[in-house]
């Protein structure tokens, strides 16, 4: 088991541009975003150019006493599009502080595709899949991707996306509903997998009011990867954010349920443009099969 954390640099239509004061300014194709992030405990660079990039941001998401909203440029439209290679994505502010995409997940997108590549019709299980990035690269580079996510918004967003990506109506099985009881449904019909990919929050809801609390309810995931996992399978990742968990947790956890391999854990990040600083985003588990 090795500790190897990844940093994620910026590609033609993303930049984490400048950090600190408990706030990141990013640019996702021709979007300025000003957003919070906790771990962005330093100062700000102080340069001229940045502070103004900073006061002309097109959007900022302000913590208010009666919720949380954006504060959003009048011109700005409701959805834009950003690119990664040949995957397209449509942005909006819909949801929460997120604005559809997690740009610290590319080099996974990256290595899915690699995956798919060498592995011709490998089936994919993504939990908790979001609006759909590492679905959409592992269905381009002929994976067979299963995509479940509670949220029938966001599920919507993930046909749209895979549209927009060149990818048919029917490259990948989406399913709206909560992520443990449909992997409990698919032990039981039997169905397996070469490549599993999840991405829990610390909390969430599923469709019809399920309660998901990782640390209730990991373990009981977790549980169900040997009886997912095909006797061909290649890859499983957990990606983590703010759950109290280590990164060598989720290492041991997977070390657990796995067969023999090789098991990598470490943080997750993203290079700041024209500086050696990295803003540390989450935590993730990998098992590759030997």
């Amino acid at each position: 088991m090795k500790k190897i954390d990844v940093i994620n640099e910026g590609w033609a239509d993303y930049a984490l541009l400048d950090s600190g004061e408990g706030r990141k300014l990013e640019r996702f194709g021709g979007v300025l975003l000003d957003r919070p992030d906790p771990q962005a405990l330093w100062k700000k660079s102080g340069e001229k150019t940045t502070a103004e990039q900073w006061m002309n941001a097109d959007a900022q998401f302000l913590w208010a006493e009666k919720g949380d909203r954006w504060s959003v440029s009048k011109d700005l439209p409701e959805e834009w599009p950003i690119k990664w290679n040949d995957i397209t994505m449509m942005l909006s502010f819909k949801g929460f502080k997120h604005v559809g995409i997690f740009p610290e997940h590319a080099a996974q997108w990256a290595e899915l595709q690699s995956v798919g590549k060498r592995h011709a019709g490998a089936r994919m299980l993504n939990l908790f899949g979001y609006t759909g990035a590492a679905s959409i690269a592992a269905a381009q580079a002929g994976m067979q991707v299963t995509h479940v996510d509670a949220s029938k918004q966001t599920v919507q967003i993930v046909k749209e996306n895979a549209l927009a990506s060149g990818l048919g109506s029917t490259a990948i099985r989406v399913v709206t509903e909560d992520a443990l009881k449909y992997a409990k449904r698919l032990v039981q019909r039997g169905e397996q997998f070469e490549v599993i990919v999840m991405d829990p929050p610390a909390f969430g809801r599923g469709p019809k009011g399920e309660v998901w609390k990782i640390e209730e309810k990991l373990l009981e995931l977790i549980a169900l990867v040997p009886q997912l996992l095909s006797p061909q399978a290649k890859m499983v990742i957990i990606n983590g954010y703010a759950a109290g968990f280590s990164a060598r947790t989720f290492g041991e956890l997977l070390y657990d349920v796995v067969p023999e391999g090789t098991i990598s854990y470490g943080e997750v990040g993203i290079a700041q443009q024209d500086s050696e600083r990295v803003l540390t985003t989450g935590i993730y588990g990998k098992w590759l099969s030997k």
